[in-house]
């Protein structure tokens, strides 16, 4: 074959075009130092050849090595699936409503001092109304506040209105066994009972769930005060009631209308001559009875004094002949009896007197004392009058 034939170029024919680098020229080797001073070469955007896929980079724009994939990223979502996967959005944060902490410690200590735990439940109260009125703001959530606010009003009045009614009946009672012991000297076996089956309900339990963060400052204020006047009036009653059920007031009482003796005295020789030594007796006697007693003999005489008493110091026991006529003196001086009408006078029981200091006490509680200078408001009329406000809730 000859070789003048014309070579065929078959991917000129096919249009397509050549993929290999086009021939460059031979560059002589240049050296280090020239090499770092020259500018490095950056891409150029244009248009990539078709059939070639483009690189893959990462986030930061490095390229991957082959066979790395790319780090996944949130699918997205195809409007046309409603089960689709949504991608994340960022939620905002909302801000928590402000927590209300109550120390249940302090509370309770206060709650030890009578008027204190009245006004931290009231306090409380008060604090917690307003910040739920504040959060809850709407027109129909403070109409619901004031609807409750009346209808706490209203139950209010009924509980007052209870415990004025056992207040007063208190009250008639002290007045009556006042003027039983102190007037007629009888014991008020009746008012006894009687302060047995009263109790004044109201108590600071009372207050709750009332809505009183509601009321008026002034209203809350009597409110407060009538609560802690009530609570102290109850443990003043059962303190008086334990006071004319003693065994012992029923003694004293009892003697009034038989009186006993209960001191003796002696007579002993003083720095500048005889003196009295009174001292009180172990079994105290009639003064005088209309009974008949044995003598030693076993034989029934009328009643008088022992001939003899008996005195306990310690260990020690002294006797005490009874002073009939002679010299009241001596080594072994008798005893002489003790007017106990004297002995009331000059030796106040502190029982009789302990009790008619807790019912004048009890009585300026309840009535009040309208002394000029004075003039303190008693628990009936405070309990009216806090009835009378409460009663104006709402009509405004």
């Amino acid at each position: 074959m000859s070789d003048n034939k014309p070579k065929i170029d078959l991917k000129a024919r096919l249009g397509k075009k050549t993929g290999g680098m086009p021939a460059t020229a031979s560059v002589p080797p240049m050296s280090p130092q020239t090499a770092s001073n020259m500018p490095r070469a950056q891409a150029v955007p244009g248009p990539r050849p078709s059939g070639i896929p483009a690189p893959r980079t990462s986030p930061s724009g490095v390229p991957l090595p082959p066979f790395q994939q790319a780090p996944s990223q949130a699918p997205r979502a195809d409007p046309t699936n409603p089960y689709g996967s949504m991608p994340r959005q960022s939620v905002p944060i909302q801000a928590r409503p402000t927590e209300i902490r109550v120390d249940m410690d302090e509370v309770r200590a206060a709650q030890r001092s009578g008027r204190g735990k009245v006004m931290v439940l009231a306090l409380v109260t008060a604090i917690v109304g307003g910040v739920v009125g504040f959060a809850f703001g709407g027109g129909a959530e403070r109409d619901k506040g004031a609807k409750a606010a009346i209808q706490g009003a209203q139950d209010l009045v009924k509980e007052i209105e209870a415990s004025n009614k056992q207040i007063q009946e208190l009250s008639e009672t002290v007045k009556s066994a006042q003027t039983k012991l102190l007037g007629k000297g009888t014991y008020p076996q009746e008012e006894v009972t009687k302060l047995g089956a009263i109790n004044i309900p109201f108590r600071t339990a009372s207050l709750a769930d009332k809505s009183i963060g509601r009321f008026k400052r002034e209203i809350l204020s009597m409110l407060i005060d009538y609560t802690t006047s009530v609570e102290a009036m109850n443990d003043q009653k059962e303190t008086l009631q334990r006071f004319l059920g003693s065994q012992t007031l029923k003694d004293l009482i009892t003697e009034q209308q038989k009186p006993k003796v209960r001191w003796y005295a002696t007579v002993s020789n003083g720095p500048s001559g005889p003196w009295v030594n009174l001292d009180k007796l172990d079994t105290p006697f009639l003064v005088q009875s209309d009974e008949k007693v044995k003598d030693k003999d076993g034989k029934e005489k009328s009643y008088s004094w022992p001939e003899e008493i008996e005195v306990k110091d310690g260990k020690d026991t002294s006797k005490f002949k009874r002073y009939t006529s002679g010299d009241p003196g001596g080594s072994s001086p008798p005893y002489i009896a003790v007017n106990p009408q004297t002995q009331n006078a000059v030796c106040q029981s502190d029982v009789i007197g302990s009790l008619v200091s807790q019912l004048l006490k009890m009585q300026t509680v309840l009535q009040g004392d309208p002394t000029p200078g004075v003039d303190k408001t008693g628990l009936i009329e405070k309990g009216q009058k806090l009835v009378d406000q409460l009663k104006k809730i709402g009509r405004t």
